[in-house]
């Protein structure tokens, strides 16, 4: 339930110029969907939570993003200061960023 509410919860802020990421959960999924949705190659030498944020960020840096909603995830993630928890859903929540097929459907999985 958790990992279903933070997918929505980016998809839907995404969408939202004035939203902002809230906690590790938003941020983990975003930063997943993130990596799918630049084509970037997933840094999988993160040892926490911010390091992963900073290596994904530094990836991104130049790539021209035209999709409206991804700019605006890109905006949430760059803003969000993670706090130091890193823990087994936040992993998942990753993952399930990076396997997302429907990136802005919140009713889709």
């Amino acid at each position: 339930m958790v990992l279903s509410l933070a997918r929505q919860a980016v998809i839907i802020k995404s969408g939202n110029n004035t939203s902002v990421i809230t906690g590790n959960y938003e941020l983990s999924y975003a930063l997943g969907l993130l990596v799918n949705q630049t084509g970037i190659l997933f840094p999988g030498d993160y040892t926490n939570l911010q390091d992963l944020q900073e290596k994904v960020l530094k990836a991104v840096e130049g790539k021209k993003i035209e999709d409206e909603k991804l700019e605006h995830l890109l905006r949430m993630v760059r803003l969000y200061k993670p706090l130091d928890e890193f823990d087994e859903q936040m992993s998942e929540l990753i993952n399930m960023g990076l396997g997302e097929k429907y990136p802005w459907d919140i009713h889709q999985t």
